[in-house]
């Protein structure tokens, strides 16, 4: 198809729009991230992938005590205690988050940002690229915008760091090098795809897919990239991650596909997915279309930012056929989450769908109303995907929680961020410790680090036992937080009984109680001694307090 570019005008154009559009996303995503992480409100998978690259840089690649946490044996069996020298590689196959630890190294938990919000901005960059080779400039400043008001797009850009970050890279630099007939750009992409996470090979396979059936003169390199991407799936999932661990079988196929394993369990490999699938086509059926709510949702979300209009052609339902059916034959809250990082395995077919579809039909662009609506439509998508305060990270500004009424002011984000990093400065940095899920970010550069109250005991590598050497708790931010959250009333009342027993059994003593949370350290004196008779009036009223918030919480 012939390419249309528009004489360059002096003045303020499409690309300048653009690319003013691509910065403001990319300084407001980051400044937003920077905030998450100060303030606290970064939480597990921010901490988790931090040690697995910091242990990366001390010759560990993978290793994490955090992944360990998650292993079949700790969290379901609950047969063995979080384990020195597990690798997250069981869970999740990363290898391209190597390239990340001179950065790491450079910067620390700040890195981490940079590089989840560079990539998914970068991903808009080449979508612009790819969007020119065959679009008016105006046009493929109108997709790439879109790209950037989609809540797809910004809530994964708002998570915690996430693996998937490189996916909208990837994906549009290998569709620019089949566009340009750069076979170079094509294979270097669509050889890194499947070294994203093991599971990006699904998408790769639809792209493959969409290549035999789409584009003549690439339909032997899509035939070549289906068996690519098969061949890694297969061998990754059912080959080298169950040399770390059984967690893929066990947990991550179980959680999401165990109602098609019922026959052996809820557990098996992903062929052992693919033939149980195969064998119950009408359980199938009615995944995918039931409950129909979260599945519209998803697909109103999906297409909104683009007016809908590219919906109508096929190539991007073929770009993302694999990754959008297991999301609607998954079960769980997080299979079909707009918000969450899964969606990047969708969001490339969209918008480059939606370049191909435009391709052929430009003079509708100059259309008033079609302009007006799309810029409404992508208008009501960013509004909704803000006012959804996604992982929190807009709460200085909106509520947590409208009833019951939960606000913590900006301010007060700050004094407590700074707070707790000047109560952790008492912790040395190569100790062991066991700390709430909001402190776990700012703790994680060590090799020990373990989520309480779930978590206080570890084995090394040779297989003994050790308690950590320090426990943090913060009865006052999970306070905050219980009368709207279950989880944060939950671990509240679960950290204040693990506190009094760790205390109780003279296991941990108390060396600082403030309003900012609560430091034990790992003692030896027996259960007859006492702590410092104002350090445990401190704890007692601070649990007396928290307490009283607990018992007026509503039940849910």
């Amino acid at each position: 198809m012939s390419s249309t570019h528009t004489e360059k005008q002096p003045g303020w154009g499409p690309k300048q729009r653009f690319l003013l559009g691509a910065g403001l996303f990319t300084g407001l995503a980051l400044a937003l991230q920077f905030w998450r992480i100060y303030s606290l409100t970064a939480t597990y998978d921010q901490g988790l992938f931090l040690q697995e690259l910091w242990s990366a840089l001390g010759g560990r690649p993978f290793e994490s005590t955090l992944a360990s946490e998650l292993s079949t044996p700790v969290l379901l069996d609950k047969t063995a205690l979080p384990t020195l020298g597990y690798f997250h590689i069981a869970q999740h196959f990363t290898p391209l988050l190597l390239l990340w630890l001179p950065l790491v190294a450079l910067l620390g938990p700040w890195s981490l940002p940079l590089i989840q919000v560079g990539l998914i901005s970068s991903g808009g960059l080449v979508l612009y690229q790819l969007a020119r080779c065959d679009l008016d400039e105006r046009l493929a400043c109108w997709i790439g915008l879109s790209y950037f008001a989609s809540g797809t797009v910004i809530g994964p850009s708002l998570e915690n760091f996430h693996d998937l970050c490189a996916v909208p890279l990837l994906v549009f630099s290998l569709l620019l090098g089949i566009r340009r007939n750069q076979l170079w750009l094509y294979g270097i992409a669509a050889l890194l795809l499947p070294l994203v996470r093991e599971d990006v090979g699904l998408l790769s396979f639809s792209i493959g897919l969409w290549m035999l059936l789409r584009q003549a003169r690439w339909r032997w390199a899509g035939l070549g990239l289906c068996i690519y991407s098969t061949i890694a799936v297969v061998v990754i999932t059912n080959g080298v991650q169950p040399l770390f661990g059984s967690e893929v079988s066990d947990r991550l196929l179980s959680a999401r596909f165990g109602h098609y394993l019922s026959a052996q369990g809820g557990t098996g490999s992903t062929l052992d997915l693919l033939q149980a699938m195969a064998r119950q086509p009408l359980l199938v059926l009615n995944e995918l279309f039931t409950p129909i709510g979260p599945t519209l949702r998803l697909l109103v979300t999906l297409w909104l930012p683009l007016a809908f209009l590219p919906a109508l052609g096929i190539d991007a339902w073929l770009l993302m056929a694999v990754p959008l059916f297991l999301a609607l034959a998954a079960q769980g809250v997080t299979a079909m989450a707009v918000h969450l990082r899964f969606m990047l395995y969708l969001v490339p077919g969209v918008y480059a769908g939606a370049v191909i579809w435009w391709s052929t039909r430009q003079e509708l662009f100059e259309e008033r109303w079609l302009r007006k609506l799309w810029q409404s439509c992508a208008l009501v998508a960013l509004f909704f995907a803000l006012i959804g305060n996604p992982h929190h990270t807009l709460s200085a500004v909106i509520p947590d929680s409208i009833s019951p009424w939960v606000y913590v002011p900006p301010w007060e984000q700050l004094q407590r961020g700074h707070n707790s990093r000047e109560m952790l400065r008492n912790i040395p940095a190569q100790a062991s410790v066991s700390a709430e899920t909001q402190l776990i970010p700012v703790l994680a550069e060590r090799r020990v680090l373990l989520r309480f109250p779930f978590n206080t005991n570890y084995t090394d590598e040779k297989g003994d036992a050790h308690g950590v050497d320090w426990i943090v708790i913060q009865p006052r931010f999970n306070a905050r937080y219980a009368p709207a959250f279950r989880r944060q009333a939950n671990t509240l009342a679960l950290g204040m009984a693990r506190t009094k027993e760790l205390i109780q059994q003279g296991k941990y003593g108390i060396v600082h109680c403030s309003s900012s949370g609560i430091l034990l350290q790992r003692t030896n004196t027996k259960p007859t001694e006492v702590n410092d008779p104002n350090l445990e009036q401190c704890l007692t009223k601070e649990f007396q307090r928290a307490q009283q918030i607990l018992d007026r919480r509503e039940p849910k």
